[in-house]
């Protein structure tokens, strides 16, 4: 019986000792920090490529971006707060994105409302050369109150783009000269100095008329009454 006692104990040391043995060579039980060239190699061939990713991922943004590597940090650990980081980022992608998408809907909503009351449009775009060799473009827009209040003035953002839809410019705009009710006014003689060293602005001033595609988003309108229109923010 003595014998036997021994022979399990021993087995019982032998078994503890394959289980050290095995942790210890679990490259996942490495600690980060401290990685030799021949562990950071043994990672790289234990490792998948979705989990060397992620622990680069990690590393990259404890100790190569102004910070210390956490100290203690094993491979596995860090690996499992990169996948938790992941999903963090995830959800506020995902929040984020739900706020653009309520946002452009309630401006969408909000031009639709302004859309019964005013039109806009571009009706003319000429290039002219000034004093000095300066250019400027004369653009002019017309203004169509459709309401039965006379409106004061208007506040918007006139967003030009080529036949392709390609941006060319957005420029903000205002126009405090009133538009009575069931009326239409032009405005004239506004429009945008080019400078010859901005891409956008000799954009405008190469894209003919014709081939020049407009829209303009209000942001405010003022009624003669006091009253206002604002798009949300």
């Amino acid at each position: 019986m003595e014998i036997m006692g021994v022979r399990m104990k021993n087995l019982m040391l032998l078994l503890v000792c394959m289980v050290l043995l095995s942790a210890c060579s679990n490259p996942k039980n490495y600690e980060v920090s401290k990685l030799t060239d021949d562990q950071r190699k043994e990672l790289g061939k234990k490792l998948t490529a979705d989990e060397g990713q992620k622990l680069s991922a990690w590393i990259m943004r404890n100790g190569l971006l102004g910070k210390d590597i956490p100290v203690g940090t094993t491979v596995e650990q860090a690996i499992k707060e990169q996948d938790e980081w992941l999903v963090k980022v995830k959800d506020e992608e995902a929040r984020a994105d739900e706020l653009k998408k309520r946002v452009e809907a309630e401006r969408k909503a909000k031009q639709e409302e302004f859309s019964r009351f005013l039109t806009v449009a571009l009706v003319s775009k000429v290039n002219k050369n000034k004093d000095y060799g300066q250019r400027w473009v004369s653009l002019e827009i017309a203004f169509d109150n459709k309401s039965d209040k006379d409106i004061r003035g208007i506040k918007g953002v006139l967003k030009l783009t080529d036949i392709f839809d390609d941006k060319i410019m957005h420029i903000n705009w205002s126009f405090d000269q009133g538009i009575p009710a069931k009326r239409s006014v032009v405005e004239r003689g506004s429009g945008v100095d080019i400078n010859q060293f901005m891409d956008p602005h000799m954009k405008l001033w190469n894209t003919d008329f014709d081939k020049l595609k407009s829209s303009f988003e209000i942001n405010t309108i003022i009624f003669k009454d006091g009253t206002k229109i604002n798009s949300p923010e």
